[in-house]
């Protein structure tokens, strides 16, 4: 069923950006590209070199790092699906907010695909309203 899908891969900055690797290695397994969008407060737990080790495809950190002027919007429009594990609390605000003040927000306000968001943060923190 994933075999062949594009899957665009964010990764916020939670301790839990060390399960993204597994992740890339399930949806690889599956068959999927995997491409890491990483924020970078994820760079705090896990590394580009890492992340695209595992991927085998470039890792995006800003919208400034490519030679195409809009790499968000051309990753937005090809992926089949964008994960954003972990999901954090600013993350997810930005996102709820249309708030595209980096790659990872700017990506995800620019794609139809659908969008699985993973939170991860402090309990309080989810349960605030």
């Amino acid at each position: 069923m994933l075999s062949g899908k594009r899957v665009l891969l964010i990764i916020g900055g939670g301790i839990a950006a060390y399960k993204s690797l597994s992740l890339i290695r399930l949806l690889r397994g599956q068959g999927c590209a995997v491409t890491p969008v990483l924020t970078q407060a994820g760079a705090q737990f896990v590394t580009p070199m890492t992340l695209a080790a595992l991927s085998e495809n470039p890792v995006h950190t800003t919208l400034w790092d490519d030679a195409n002027p809009i790499p968000h919007t051309r990753l937005a429009q090809r992926a089949d699906l964008i994960v954003v594990a972990p999901a954090t609390a600013r993350v997810i605000g930005s996102y709820a907010a249309g708030i595209s003040s980096d790659f990872l927000t700017a990506t995800l306000i620019a794609t139809r695909a659908p969008v699985l968001v993973c939170p991860a943060m402090h309990t309080e923190m989810w349960e605030h309203a």
